[in-house]
């Protein structure tokens, strides 16, 4: 954990201590992940002769790119999203980002996920090409193209960190 450089230690003692549980309970998450023998591929853990001889990022920066193809195809068949161009990237912090100029970014690391959660954040960004906003009115479209999303944001949430190699 960090702390910036102006906060005296005993707010930082008193943040700990309040905060505990919850640091244990992310502490156990993250070990979790550590301790796993393979590594997830569309939500399903692959023992580590499945990934033998490949680079990791590389082999998942393909799979992403070629499974975000094939979604936004599906989803953009009409063409209504007007979309500019398609990245896979690594951020440290998003699934996904849309650019007021239609650029649709998408992490590489989201081939670890089950294919119903990358569905998901295709139409988050896709949303984004009506919606610039997390306005009531973009997450009721969000809701009408994927029913499930709240149980996929969740998926996320309680796998963010079997989603790090």
């Amino acid at each position: 954990m960090n702390a910036g450089e102006h906060i005296p230690d005993p707010e930082i003692e008193t943040f700990v201590q309040k905060k505990s549980a919850w640091i244990d309970k992310q502490w156990q998450k993250y070990e979790l992940a550590l301790n796993e023998k393979g590594y997830l591929y569309l939500g399903e853990l692959k023992d580590l002769e499945f990934f033998q001889d490949k680079d990791l990022e590389k082999f998942y920066r393909a799979e992403t790119g070629r499974i975000v193809k094939g979604l936004l195809e599906i989803h953009n068949e009409d063409d209504k999203y007007d979309i500019n161009k398609v990245f896979i990237k690594g951020q440290k912090t998003r699934w996904g980002s849309c650019s007021s100029a239609g650029n649709l970014n998408f992490n590489w690391r989201l081939a670890m996920a089950p294919t119903e959660v990358i569905e998901y954040i295709i139409i988050h960004e896709l949303c984004h090409r009506i919606e610039m906003n997390h306005s009531k009115e973009f997450w009721r479209l969000v809701q009408e193209k994927c029913p499930e999303f709240r149980r996929h944001k969740a998926w996320l949430k309680r796998n963010q960190f079997r989603l790090n190699i």
